[in-house]
């Protein structure tokens, strides 16, 4: 039944879309119209792809593909941009939930196993990057005569993004799959922490990279100061958000759903204003939560109860807004790019997991867990092409397809491994999409 509803509203609005629909005078049809059909078709998508033991983001990120205004053209890019308002709302409560799964316990019983494998990860990704760069470099066009300091000034900044992993993808897999355990907890701290991380890191990289490119220009330490102060200032808000949110849930505990949600939005609305980081202030408020207070299990409730349409639309406009012709002028050296990252990220764990004298599961298998890239990648994505308008636009469209690429097959890769750990199926409560 599900199938035939799927099609019936996927003829819907295919038949909306076409001249043949001008005779019936029809109402304008903007971005409410897309709304309605994206939530319901992406949906139904992923219900129908989880027949195929595959996780329903999946099915979400493929609906959004295929309806796009790259293909079908089902939904315009203007009504895609318009539904990306949404993606501050999605972010804020993925990172709530994100924060609220982070037990102390479990933290610092895996704070060795955490730390070797951000390290590693990080360290073999971005060498390996500038390696592969520097002696492929003929093959990237925007490298094209380019001087040698220019060259690694570049692979560096690839090398960063290549690092990002999304724990938005991350915490949805293990939501739906209903996993928990040693390896469900170790992948998901693994995520958030090498995300905080990141930010950070990108900084230092950023700025090092524009005192090669641009000449005479020295390494900005004001910059890098500027970085701390809005870490600084994110710190200081999420602390205040996590007390608001534990006294409202603790004294008032009245329509907590529209409390949680109004929060997710405020909270980021305040942190872009203030140029704070709303992963980082939504992350530490869910986290104050569940370890200082009493009320970590109705602040997951609350967020379980109010995020299933917001994160059908989420994926879904993320798989609409892949641009499908990047992809197809670029799609060999993205693909060569993503088996090679997958490459170093094996290494990587597998030198971490082995330095923390983990077990074999962690050293050989956990580096599924940690393919997938979405929001934070995409973002430092445009930074660096404002930074570098020379190139920065062929460096964003090789990255965006890379981005594609990874954000498909790394949920799978994901499921795959929780399944095979035997954590997937642990959790009583049903699936409900969260970051």
């Amino acid at each position: 039944m599900s199938i035939i509803v799927l099609f019936l509203v996927f003829a819907v609005m295919l038949f909306l879309r076409s001249p043949l629909s001008a005779p019936f005078s029809l109402p304008e049809q903007g971005s409410s119209l897309a709304l309605g059909f994206i939530m319901i078709f992406a949906f139904l998508g992923g219900k129908n792809i989880n027949r195929l033991k595959l996780p329903q983001i999946t099915g979400y990120i493929l609906a959004g593909i295929v309806c796009g205004p790259y293909l079908l053209k089902l939904l315009q890019t203007g009504e895609v941009h318009d539904l990306q308002l949404l993606d501050g709302l999605a972010l804020s409560l993925i990172a709530l939930t994100a924060g609220g799964e982070m037990d102390r316990e479990k933290l610092r019983g895996n704070w060795r196993a955490i730390t070797f494998l951000v390290f590693f990860q990080t360290v073999f990704i971005v060498g390996g990057v500038i390696l592969f760069v520097w002696l492929f470099r003929s093959f990237f066009p925007f490298f094209s005569g380019k001087p040698g300091l220019e060259v690694l000034a570049l692979s560096l900044l690839l090398g960063t993004l290549a690092t990002a992993t999304s724990p938005s993808t991350t915490v949805a897999v293990i939501t739906e799959s209903r996993a928990k355990g040693k390896y469900t907890d170790l992948v998901l701290s693994v995520a958030v922490v090498k995300d905080f991380a990141l930010i950070i890191f990108f900084a230092f990289s950023l700025s090092f990279s524009k005192s090669l490119v641009f000449p005479g220009q020295a390494f900005d330490f004001g910059f890098l100061l500027h970085i701390l102060s809005e870490i600084g200032g994110s710190v200081l808000l999420g602390i205040a958000v996590g007390i608001g949110v534990t006294f409202y849930l603790k004294f008032v505990k009245k329509e907590i759903t529209v409390f949680v949600l109004s929060v997710a939005f405020f909270t980021y609305q305040i942190s872009q204003s203030f140029g704070w980081h709303p992963l980082l202030v939504c992350l530490l408020a869910g986290f104050l939560v569940k370890n200082f207070s009493s009320q970590g299990e109705s602040l997951i409730d609350a967020l379980e109860r109010s995020s299933v349409p917001v994160f059908i639309i989420f994926f879904a406009i993320s798989g609409a807004s892949i641009d499908l012709g990047a992809l197809r002028t670029s799609w060999i050296l993205a693909l060569t790019f993503v088996i090679w990252r997958g490459i170093l990220k094996f290494c990587g764990t597998y030198a971490g997991g082995k330095l923390a004298k983990e077990d074999s599961v962690i050293k050989r298998k956990s580096w599924a867990g940690f393919i997938s890239q979405a929001g934070v990648a995409l973002g430092m994505a445009i930074i660096i092409e404002r930074t570098f308008p020379s190139w920065g636009g062929e460096f964003k469209a090789l990255v965006l397809t890379v981005i594609a690429i990874n954000q498909i097959i790394g949920p799978v890769l994901l499921q795959r491994f929780l399944a095979n750990v035997g954590e997937t199926g642990k959790k009583d409560s049903e699936f409900r999409p969260r970051h």
